[in-house]
């Protein structure tokens, strides 16, 4: 049963800005353990708005009002994070079972930004339960990764990317008939692989123009950081290999060390991760290009030996 609070909420006067987090508008009504905060004014601290297990609707209707902007102590953060990752899974149960792809995308890009936007190990356990739903769901309609790849948008952030580059990996998957543990594996390495880029500032990621060769530098960086991240959250070596990896080729010309020793698996995601990018982020000095253009294109990388044709026809038959 709800517990409803009679009393005025508690001041925070101590807590000040750098202490608190912006909650998310949409996601609001998914905090039930989580406590809400308003700033009372400015300089002075912050008050209790939805204390811990009360719906953010019972103190609407009490207060009458809904403060413009709350907070979330940063204390509070992976509890508050695990709450959105399970509303947002039980989100996606139900969009897979209607069959509804654009919802299934939606739901899918905003639990992705959730996971990867300040990953640790509790939140990382999210991103697992995810591709368990995902995978759960394709073995009953195996229309699941299709519709999710008819459903690709142009459209560029990280949360997008990392859908459409996991879409494509199942799909991969299937078509090699993997097995279920190592499709799941290979699954949560394509939504994971890129999560070193919340270290890279916007002003690199979003920039409208070709990168400077300084800012180039510090973008492949975004391999390192990846591996680092995931290997701190205790993921098995093969998955913090793919975000360390996925940019090095055959024949030892990637990043970030020039490797030429590449896993299987590594070698697969770069592979896919280099395949939507050229199909699905436009850029403003250069579109996306059609299928067959980007696998032209992927072949001549393949005939100077950057890619094993194995993978190469693998892929191609997949899409098929």
């Amino acid at each position: 049963m709800t517990q409803h609070v009679e009393n005025n909420p508690p001041a925070a006067s101590g807590l000040g800005l750098h202490n608190m987090i912006k909650a998310k508008t949409p996601h609001i009504g998914f905090y039930y353990e989580t406590p809400l905060y308003y700033e009372a004014s400015k300089g002075i601290g912050f008050e209790v708005y939805k204390p811990p297990f009360v719906t953010i609707n019972d103190m609407r209707i009490k207060n009458d009002r809904l403060p413009s902007t709350l907070y979330i102590h940063t204390k509070d953060k992976l509890t508050g994070l695990k709450e959105i990752q399970k509303a947002l899974n039980v989100q996606l149960e139900c969009d897979l079972r209607t069959n509804n792809p654009s919802h299934v995308k939606s739901t899918l890009i905003g639990l992705v930004d959730e996971t990867i936007k300040d990953p640790c190990e509790g939140g990382i356990a999210g991103a697992v339960g995810t591709m368990e739903i995902v995978f759960s769901e394709y073995l009953k309609n195996r229309s699941v990764i299709d519709n999710l790849i008819n459903v690709m948008s142009k459209d560029y952030t990280t949360a997008v990317h990392s859908v459409n580059v996991m879409a494509l990996t199942l799909r991969f998957c299937m078509f090699c008939k993997m097995k279920e543990r190592e499709s799941k594996k290979l699954g949560l390495s394509a939504l994971l692989h890129d999560v070193g880029k919340l270290k890279i500032s916007n002003k690199i990621l979003k920039a409208d123009r070709r990168l400077t060769e300084s800012e180039y530098e510090l973008m492949k960086k975004h391999t390192t950081f990846g591996y680092e991240i995931l290997k701190s959250c205790n993921l098995p070596e093969d998955i913090n290999l793919c975000a360390l990896s996925h940019h090095e080729r055959a024949d030892g010309s990637g990043y970030p060390n020039g490797a030429i020793d590449i896993t299987h698996e590594a070698e697969i995601i770069g592979f896919i991760d280099c395949y939507e990018a050229l199909t699905c982020n436009d850029r403003p000095y250069r579109d996306a290009v059609k299928p067959f253009d980007a696998l032209t294109h992927i072949k001549k990388e393949l005939n100077r030996g950057n890619f094993k044709f194995k993978v190469y026809e693998r892929f191609v038959k997949s899409l098929g």
